[in-house]
């Protein structure tokens, strides 16, 4: 019986040396936070109402989803997401809950997939995509969350397999698309996410096959090599 109060009497004590506001209504301590069945949704401490030190987020089966670590309370923390088998998914940093800088994404093997930037929450800055042995796959050009500038793509022998353009969002510009080997494939133009004018069409060997004609994203005419 006696045991029974004593363990009583410390659950007690220990949860109420959690959950603590002060006199003002600001959170002080060790917090924590569970689902209505009981099992947590996360745990962490507060210092005059910000977060400060690690803070752990669970899903609803017990699993941990995410963590972040505030060096300074209600600073910038270094967050860790976690693959639901519990392997790394992304790492980066966050100011409240804006992404900055740079963040890391990886494979369920846990390979690096890509790398994002970040400002105020938005991608800002190039973001990469890489194959399983690391060489770069593609790189795209963001400017506050809408792509801008250059877009590549590459195989896995490092050629350029496409390069266009975007601005505000659309495919603008030159763009073309290259054989296994590097040589051109295809190459045209894009107005306002439309191809637009003359687009040339290439064999391996460097001959070409067929031009198109396009006013606006419509095809207005067709020539191949066939044709006198």
């Amino acid at each position: 019986m006696r045991l029974v109060i004593l363990t009583v009497l410390i659950c007690t004590t220990f949860l109420s040396a959690q959950n603590h506001a002060d006199e003002n209504g600001l959170k002080q301590g060790l917090w924590s936070k569970d689902y209505p069945w009981g099992s947590p949704r996360y745990e962490g401490a507060f210092e005059d109402g910000k977060e400060i030190g690690l803070f752990k987020f669970y899903d609803q089966n017990g699993k941990i989803v995410s963590q972040r670590n505030y060096e300074i309370a209600g600073g910038i923390a270094t967050a860790v997401m976690y693959l639901p088998k519990g392997g790394v998914e992304a790492l980066g940093k966050l100011d409240g809950k804006n992404k900055i800088g740079e963040w890391k994404y990886f494979s369920t093997k846990g390979y690096l997939v890509s790398t994002e930037n970040y400002n105020k929450g938005l991608k800002d800055g190039l973001e990469k995509v890489f194959y399983s042995d690391s060489t770069t796959a593609e790189v795209t050009n963001w400017i506050k969350g809408v792509k801008n500038g250059s877009w590549v793509k590459y195989n896995t022998n490092a050629k350029v397999l496409q390069k266009s353009n975007y601005v505000s969002g659309q495919l603008h510009g030159q763009s073309t698309s290259n054989h296994p080997s590097g040589k051109t494939k295809i190459a045209g133009s894009y107005k306002k996410g439309l191809k637009n004018g003359k687009w040339f069409y290439f064999a391996e060997s460097g001959v070409q096959v067929k031009m198109e004609i396009y006013e606006f994203g419509d095809l207005i005419e067709t020539k191949t090599k066939f044709e006198e």
